[in-house]
């Protein structure tokens, strides 16, 4: 962290942003491979900026006022950061048309549609599973009905960036005591 030492927040350089870009297109284009039914994908790179600064942020209060030199740990940054990718929403992708069995099947349909209308909430969702794996070696520990009730409540109710530190830190605390 490059923090002034007079507790006064500064913007992080534009080499930082790069970095934190690269990083960020690697996890994005390795969740776009996992969805089958997207022709193209691309982001905002002026609203991934904003995202990232409001990260840092978040982190600088850490730093600040709850006298973290280390800042937030991985686990609330990822939370911190599916936050505001879930308020911004500067996630962009054009999927291919229905096939006909797509069209006719209920179920092939139904799972379709809901790649199309959790795309953030399930790239959100990717990251904090790719994080457990990191650390625990496992990832979260999480049934497929609570799952759909998570991707869903992402989706429609108005989640709290604390809420949602914490539900991430529950859903990794559940998943190690689990492995």
């Amino acid at each position: 962290m490059n923090y002034d030492s007079n507790c006064k927040y500064t913007r992080p350089k534009d080499n930082d942003f790069d970095k934190w870009l690269i990083e960020f297109d690697l996890a994005y284009t390795n969740y776009c491979n996992t969805v089958e039914y997207i022709e193209n994908a691309y982001y905002e790179s002026r609203d991934m900026k904003d995202v990232f600064i409001r990260i840092d942020q978040r982190n600088y209060y850490h730093y600040v006022f709850h006298n973290m030199p280390q800042g937030m740990n991985q686990i609330k940054k990822i939370a911190v950061f599916c936050y505001w990718m879930l308020k911004y929403r500067p996630l962009r992708c054009k999927f291919r048309p229905k096939t006909n069995f797509e069209k006719n099947d209920e179920k092939a349909k139904s799972d379709y549609d809901n790649a199309h209308a959790l795309f953030t909430e399930r790239f959100c969702l990717q990251l904090l599973d790719n994080m457990s794996w990191y650390y625990l070696g496992k990832g979260i520990d999480i049934s497929e009905p609570n799952m759909r009730e998570l991707e869903y409540v992402l989706r429609h109710a108005d989640v709290g960036k604390e809420a949602l530190t914490m539900i991430f830190d529950i859903l990794v605390d559940t998943s190690a005591y689990h492995a």
